[in-house]
């Protein structure tokens, strides 16, 4: 039973110490640090006994994911019993009932009521709510972009080391991955405003914030739903470049398409960086998948970016162990993956999901641990080989830097440097050029004065 709870009060909650823990995606990471900000108005919660408020942020993208958040909910409750502790996310809406019926849970949020958490809070506490999990009659009203202005801030979209700024800019999906259940979960596809988005970026640069990532659940639709591409966003931001510069998070690739790859290959405001996830290089495998990617299209773009701009860092996803994925098709996917002008690879034992069609097939014929843990290992080691090459061909040039903390910078190819810099070029948001050179086989560049 959902409970329902008006968000139409003109009195202003009360602001409670949040400490905050996500589990998952860029996307997760950017929905629980808004949700926190909009709850805290108070400085936030650095460890969980502190708090008035436990916020678990939960994924359920995998049963492991499910099973992480409910050990984190475990866990925070032992380190704090006073606090009201909330699920929210994807692990919410996955299964709000049985996460309730938790004892260290006070409330389940679900992704629509995000934004009453204050008021449904104040309602918790006064004893006016029936159930644990929370819905709110206003919940198709309910704000899925954490865009500046009105009651949001620009502090609430940088991250903590205050050197960039992650915007979501679109959330839902239509597709039907065989392995996936985001699209359950999340819903339709939504984009924010092209105007919006365009001015939450200027504001971000003006602010002195050097980098912005643009990220969604499927992020190469924005837009689809109100009639415009991400194409079109960036060639606004181009013809007008903001403050700061632009890093894509990943990207269907086939719905990516030629133009938004060239633009990226040769931009004045996008870095040269794409991720476009893959997830097997065999045909078979990813007809099975229902990915809709075709490898020779896929090869053609990934050829067509490296050779726009060889700087520019190509990365992936893969899964090692598809249920039925033959020698044949894993020898497939390793010589595809082999023959690209890949920077980096992410690689993950196939890992299924209760209720999915990938799922069922591992439980009707799995494959044998050792294989998946085989084919795993051999895929990193080749990621491994092709990160060495592209810091290899990286040393010895120019590239702008984002300087972190902890002495480390950001390139804006996607290297993590070490920073050998004077200590004003070192300070956390400094963007500057610098020279790369090698240290050592393994090691990261380090980033030295030009």
């Amino acid at each position: 039973m959902v409970t329902a709870v008006s968000t139409n009060g003109t009195a202003r909650p009360i602001a409670r110490r949040v400490f905050s823990v996500p589990i998952g995606c860029k996307v997760s990471r950017i929905d629980a640090a808004a949700l926190a900000h909009r709850v805290g108005g108070k400085a936030p919660a650095t460890a969980p006994g502190d708090a008035e408020v436990l916020l678990v942020h939960g994924c359920a993208v995998t049963d492991r994911a499910e099973r992480d958040g409910r050990r984190l909910v475990r866990r925070l409750r032992r380190e704090n019993p006073r606090a009201t502790l909330v699920v929210s996310g994807c692990l919410a809406e996955r299964d709000g009932e049985s996460i309730a019926r938790m004892p260290e849970v006070d409330l389940v949020v679900k992704l629509a009521a995000r934004d009453a958490l204050p008021e449904i809070l104040e309602a918790h506490a006064a004893g006016l709510l029936s159930e644990r999990v929370v819905s709110t009659p206003t919940a198709a009203r309910a704000s899925l972009f954490a865009m500046p202005g009105a009651d949001r801030t620009l502090e609430a979209l940088i991250d903590p080391d205050r050197t960039r700024a992650f915007l979501k800019i679109q959330d839902g999906c239509a597709r039907r991955c065989a392995f996936c259940v985001v699209p359950s979960l999340r819903g339709a596809e939504k984009s924010a405003r092209l105007e919006d988005v365009v001015d939450a970026i200027r504001r971000l640069g003006d602010a002195g914030v050097p980098e912005v990532v643009l990220a969604g659940v499927h992020l190469a639709a924005f837009g689809h739903d109100r009639g415009t591409r991400l194409v079109d966003l960036l060639a606004q931001l181009e013809d007008d470049p903001p403050a700061c510069r632009v890093r894509l998070s990943s990207l269907e690739p086939m719905e990516a398409g030629e133009d938004l790859v060239d633009l990226v290959a040769i931009s004045r405001v996008v870095v040269p960086h794409l991720h476009l996830p893959l997830q097997s290089g065999s045909f078979g495998v990813l007809k099975r998948m229902r990915r809709g990617i075709v490898p020779e299209r896929y090869r053609a773009l990934a050829a067509r970016a490296a050779r726009t701009n060889p700087r520019l860092h190509l990365a992936t996803d893969l899964i090692a162990g598809f249920p039925g994925e033959t020698d044949a098709e894993f020898e497939e996917t390793r010589r595809f993956v082999e023959e690209l002008p890949f920077a980096s690879l992410h690689v993950f034992p196939f890992s299924p999901r209760s209720h999915t069609d990938a799922a069922a097939w591992h439980h009707a014929r799995p494959l044998p641990s050792c294989v998946v843990t085989n084919r795993t290992r051999e895929l990193r080691r080749l990621g491994e080989k092709k990160a060495r090459a592209f810091r290899a061909r990286a040393s010895g040039t120019t590239a702008e830097i984002v300087a972190l903390r902890g002495n480390r910078g950001l390139t804006d190819h996607y290297l993590e440097v070490v920073l050998r810099l004077p200590p004003e070029d070192s300070v956390p948001g400094r963007r500057l050029q610098a020279r790369l050179l090698a240290t050592g086989t393994g090691m990261p560049l380090e980033a030295h004065p030009c």
